[in-house]
């Protein structure tokens, strides 16, 4: 079932693809071969060329095909292989489909158990910011809530800024209960996305190394 979970990236149409590809020394100087061997290393679709034209154009130039296309297929070799996939799933990068088979099969592969990092990494990450946000929360409802109990205690005071007072002293203490009880939440859902993190790495570190 595992290599069905890359199906949604295709259909997506998932491109590697900036504004400003080349500078116009790049350009002027013309090394496409290079350039072509850098963008397949890096997994840049076909129509990255066409980026490349669209960013020289103001220089006057225009690339050349046949160097760049034979050396991106040189590159392809570097970026095509289960390590890099498995890289590229654990850091979030998207795909662009341009693996050829028989290597797409076992990159994908391992793209797909780099996702599963990636995904229980982020888990953790807003487990771990919930919790200081909730924090944050809780204590500044405390200190607001003292703030109020201080001007109770003066007598000058009337029934009706009494009452006013008690009042928003029981919402800040009620907001600060919330904020505890999310802190708790958090709390757990953090618990669970350590383990589940822990679990991928024993998982996954002796098929991929360590990262």
């Amino acid at each position: 079932m595992r290599a069905f979970l890359w199906l949604p990236l295709l259909a997506g149409g998932l491109l590697l693809a900036s504004c400003a590809t080349m500078s116009q020394e790049a350009c002027l100087q013309g090394d496409w071969a290079g350039v072509g061997f850098k963008d397949g290393e890096a997994g840049f679709p076909q129509s990255r060329l066409d980026d490349h034209a669209k960013a020289c154009a103001k220089a006057g130039v225009t690339p050349d095909p046949a160097p760049y296309f034979a050396a991106r297929a040189q590159g392809l070799r570097l970026y095509c292989t289960p390590d890099r996939g498995f890289r590229e799933g654990r850091l979030g990068n998207s795909y662009a489909g341009v693996c050829p088979e028989p290597a797409a099969g076992d990159f994908l592969v391992a793209y797909a158990d780099g996702q599963l990092i990636h995904a229980a990494t982020e888990r953790l990450s807003q487990a771990e910011s919930d919790r200081a946000s909730a924090d944050r929360r809780a204590e500044k409802r405390d200190r607001e809530a003292r703030g109020v109990e201080d001007e109770l205690r003066n007598p000058a005071l009337t029934d009706a800024q009494k009452r006013e007072l008690r009042d928003r002293l029981n919402r800040l203490r009620s907001e600060r209960r919330a904020a505890i009880e999310d802190g708790r939440r958090a709390d757990w859902a953090k618990g669970d996305a350590e383990r589940e993190v822990s679990d991928l790495e024993h998982r996954f570190r002796p098929i991929y190394g360590g990262w």
